[in-house]
């Protein structure tokens, strides 16, 4: 099996993409020798073989992720960020990409409170829909990203939810919103391309998802064959 890999990087986003060729002519003839007595048999071998092999590129890359930082599987959301697409033309070249924007520092582990909690102790003087009122502040948040540092406090942070219902840790800017109201940003982390580190290991993890797709592409024409499963 010989490969080849070109990187593409998007200066403007946090996004990488990469071209993974695998050309294997003696399995490929041999998996279209096998299938041609099924229609769509080829197809339907390497559809799955893929859906295999990008399965196996979200749970490593999620693995990579979660050796480094404090943050759960469902909050890398690796279906959304880590997407495969591929074409079948003397041969099969896969694109890989990696992107996503950064993932609020409310989903990291160690983030806290764990909903808005007012400090009732506490009275401080805020512009609210223009006018300005004694209200209790947010208790100071606290959250970190990676599993070797404690937790953080944020003196002037806060968690609170939007209207959209989305909860994260904001901390006010010191400017104002059109409305009059104290302005407020929220405290992202990473994204899921800056967490995988250097491009060399996006590299690597794709090319071990091609191998993984190689791999598995046998054991799904096999299936076909023996009526494991339909085309």
């Amino acid at each position: 099996m010989s490969k080849y890999s070109k990187a593409y990087f998007n200066p403007y986003s946090d996004s990488f993409s990469c071209r993974v060729a695998i050309v294997s002519p003696e399995v490929l003839q041999e998996a279209e020798q096998r299938l041609a007595e099924f229609p769509g048999g080829m197809e339907s071998a390497m559809k799955r073989a893929m859906a295999r092999a990008t399965a196996y590129l979200r749970t490593q890359s999620t693995r990579e992720i979660r050796k480094k930082y404090d943050i759960s599987r469902k909050a890398i959301r690796a279906e959304q960020n880590i997407k495969v697409s591929y074409r079948y033309f003397n041969g099969v070249e896969a694109k890989i990409s990696f992107r996503g924007n950064k993932i609020p520092l409310f989903r990291y582990g160690g983030a806290s409170p764990s909903q808005p909690t007012v400090n009732p102790e506490k009275t401080v003087m805020a512009i609210i829909n223009g006018n300005l009122r004694p209200v209790h502040p947010g208790i100071a948040a606290t959250g970190h990203q990676f599993l070797s540092t404690a937790p953080t406090t944020f003196s002037r942070a806060f968690v609170a939810q939007m209207q959209s219902g989305h909860i994260g840790i904001f901390e006010r800017t010191g400017g104002r919103t059109a409305t009059g109201d104290a302005e407020i940003k929220e405290i992202m982390g990473s994204s899921v391309p800056q967490m995988l580190g250097g491009d060399e290991v996006k590299e690597r993890l794709g090319e071990q998802a091609m191998s993984k797709f190689e791999e598995r592409l046998m054991h799904e024409v096999d299936a076909i064959v023996k009526g494991w499963v339909s085309v």
